[in-house]
């Protein structure tokens, strides 16, 4: 079971609005210089990892002079190849290329809104195949970034801020403990595997 299929079961029974992304969510359109950036805070497509495996360091540094920057909670999107399903949850602030895609919780949302809970919107088998459905191109499909702001995303008690907080929070904390579980229990086989052979 998927993220998104893990949120509905878990807001069933509860008052939901369902917003398209860009009502809550923006593209980052701040720059950074590139000569700011090192192997860890420079995000390109290569160093994010498909099937929602997050970022590792960069091997190479960008020739351009200025990228998007991103910052600390922001959702950065492989936007060539959807189906790769490349996204993370930045830990940090930095500076990513054009083939990535930095969405940050709009200012006046963030009383609303939980970042850690529209990534597990943002990493859903659910969102890769809407990106896909839109995607133009057929050798190196490109999300479409309007399609992607019109992307249909669940906000409980849309009346009442903190208990929409509440219970964002509350399913980020269940679906990270899934997330560790799996973690552990795949490390586990890979360990056991490993040492058969």
């Amino acid at each position: 079971m998927n993220s998104m299929s893990r949120i509905g079961k878990l807001l069933d029974g509860i008052a939901v609005e369902w917003k398209p992304l860009g009502s809550v969510a923006e593209y980052s359109s701040s720059r950074i210089d590139a000569t700011n950036l090192d192997a860890g805070s420079f995000v390109g497509v290569d160093n994010l990892v498909a099937d929602k495996g997050g970022r590792v360091d960069a091997s190479y540094l960008p020739n351009t002079a200025r990228l998007t920057e991103y910052r600390q909670g922001d959702i950065l999107i492989g936007n060539i190849r959807p189906y790769l399903k490349k996204v993370w949850r930045a830990t940090r602030s930095g500076g990513c290329s054009g083939d990535v895609l930095a969405v940050r919780i709009l200012e006046r949302c963030r009383s609303l809104v939980n970042s850690n809970f529209i990534y597990y919107i943002l990493s859903s088998d659910e969102f890769f195949a809407y990106s896909m459905q839109h995607a133009k191109g057929a050798k190196m499909p490109r999300g479409d970034k309007s399609a992607i702001l019109n992307y249909k995303i669940p906000i409980p008690c849309p009346e009442d801020s903190e208990k929409s907080l509440e219970i964002q929070a509350e399913i980020v904390r269940i679906l990270d403990g899934f997330t560790t579980y799996t973690n552990e229990l795949t490390n586990e086989l890979t360990n056991e595997l490993t040492n058969r052979k």
